[in-house]
């Protein structure tokens, strides 16, 4: 049996999550308010962060009068929790310390009982089963860890699930994972996007056919409309993503008709909130995420600034009809925004890489510690040839309408940044600090 299916946690919350998944707007409203009240009156009696933050502010649990009354509760950030890990948590015997890098590789620590983990990995598995993967399929997964066997794979039997390590994205170890693949055959491919797109460019370059998939499953990266459609033109078959983070506040997925995440409602409580804080109820407006988690139980997220920038798009889906919150795209970080000589922020997303200008480089990476200058890192495609640089330069200057200097530094691919989780960042930004408009 699937290891997930023996966990008492995962298979009574994905009975939930089924039993829950016809509710009307009204029914998820009530749930929601429900938890809510919960978390805060809990929070005020044990957690003594929350206590002392809502205090300054004179409020109460009681405060919490109805689902709009949230609003009236200050956010707290990551360095809140990070610099006062013990005043945002409860020690409980069967917690343990987690870390996480996020995006911008800083570490960051909390901690998270086993049953906070299996409602998390239960709800990931209740957005694929919306196209079609189930517990027990087989399929290859790109891990960003380390993998310490000669040939950096690893097969888990428990979950029957082969494991490449994504640090080794090299031509050599490409060509063992490909005839590792061929000889498995698996239904699915989960991989982070970056990954998925390298061995995407990999194939089509080299010219090499791959098994048939179901699917492909991204998640731990923004996924980006040029990834998207490069992969679906090489692999034929749809791409599947997930917004989500280790805290476990927030979780969204791509319906199965079409490419809009949905927010699940039994797994947090999520917010847009645009720069004055506000919460965004127009479609088309983007804001940051914040949430508070359902799930959480011993570090508690409540109203936790992501730094995450998602667009509304309505709270109730046109095609299959879930009254859920809906994101029609997720921007990216804050930390994944130009700025501009003009000091205008263009996030990552505006900047189309679907194109053959780019194909001839292998890898790239974009800099920028100085307002309106941006470096582009780059690894040529051929080391014989000088990719036309001239080229991409006058595409990017068309986007960014001439409010940067574009400054080009060739690299070798190992001199490109990753998050400590081995995640490739596509745009290194150095002036968070400058992001937050004031």
């Amino acid at each position: 049996m699937h290891k997930d299916l023996r966990n008492p946690h995962y298979t009574q919350w994905r009975q939930f999550l089924g039993e829950s998944e016809d509710w009307t707007k009204e029914q998820i409203d009530e749930y929601q308010f429900e938890q809510l009240k919960k978390i805060f009156d809990y929070a005020w009696e044990h957690i003594k962060g929350y206590r002392e933050l809502w205090s300054i502010h004179g409020l109460t649990p009681q405060s919490l009068k109805s689902l709009d009354d949230v609003n009236l509760f200050p956010c707290v950030t990551k360095e809140d929790i990070r610099d006062r890990l013990d005043d945002f948590s409860v020690k409980r015997s069967d917690a343990k310390y987690t870390t996480t890098g996020g995006s911008t590789g800083i570490p960051f620590g909390f901690y998270r009982t086993p049953e906070a983990f299996g409602r998390e990995l239960a709800s990931k598995a209740w957005q694929y089963y919306r196209i079609g993967w189930k517990e027990g399929d087989p399929q290859i997964v790109f891990k960003g860890v380390p993998i310490t066997t000669e040939d950096k794979t690893e097969f888990f039997p428990e979950l029957n699930e082969l494991r490449f390590s994504s640090y080794y994205m090299t031509p050599d170890w490409l060509e063992l994972y490909i005839k590792k693949t061929i000889e498995y055959k698996p239904l699915w491919m989960r991989c982070l996007p970056s990954t998925g797109f390298m061995l995407a460019k990999y194939l089509k370059e080299k010219k090499i056919s791959f098994p048939e998939l179901k699917g492909i499953l991204c998640s731990s990266e923004n996924l980006y409309d040029f990834q998207k459609q490069y992969m679906i033109d090489v692999f034929k078959c749809r791409v599947f993503s997930h917004y989500g983070h280790e805290e476990i506040a927030a979780l969204a997925g791509f319906c199965e008709y079409s490419d809009n995440y949905h927010v699940l409602p039994q797994y947090g409580y999520v917010q847009l909130l645009d720069d004055e804080n506000k919460h965004i109820t127009t479609e088309g407006q983007s804001g940051e995420v914040v949430a508070t988690s359902f799930i959480m139980n011993s570090t508690f997220f409540i109203r936790y600034r992501t730094k995450d920038i998602a667009r509304y798009a309505g709270n109730r889906c046109g095609q299959c009809g879930r009254p859920y919150q809906i994101w029609d795209r997720i921007d990216g970080r804050l930390q994944e925004f130009f700025i501009t000589k003009s000091k205008r922020h263009i996030p990552m997303m505006s900047i189309n890489f679907y194109d053959d200008i780019f194909d001839e480089l292998k890898f790239f990476q974009y800099y920028q510690d100085t307002i309106g200058v941006i470096i582009l890192k780059y690894v040529p495609r051929d080391s014989s040839e000088v990719p036309d640089l001239a080229a991409i330069r006058n595409k990017l200057n068309a986007k960014f309408d001439n409010d940067v200097d574009i400054i080009f530094k060739e690299v070798k691919a190992d001199d490109l940044t990753r998050t400590r989780r081995g995640k490739y960042l596509f745009l290194e930004q150095k002036l968070e600090a400058a992001l937050r408009k004031p």
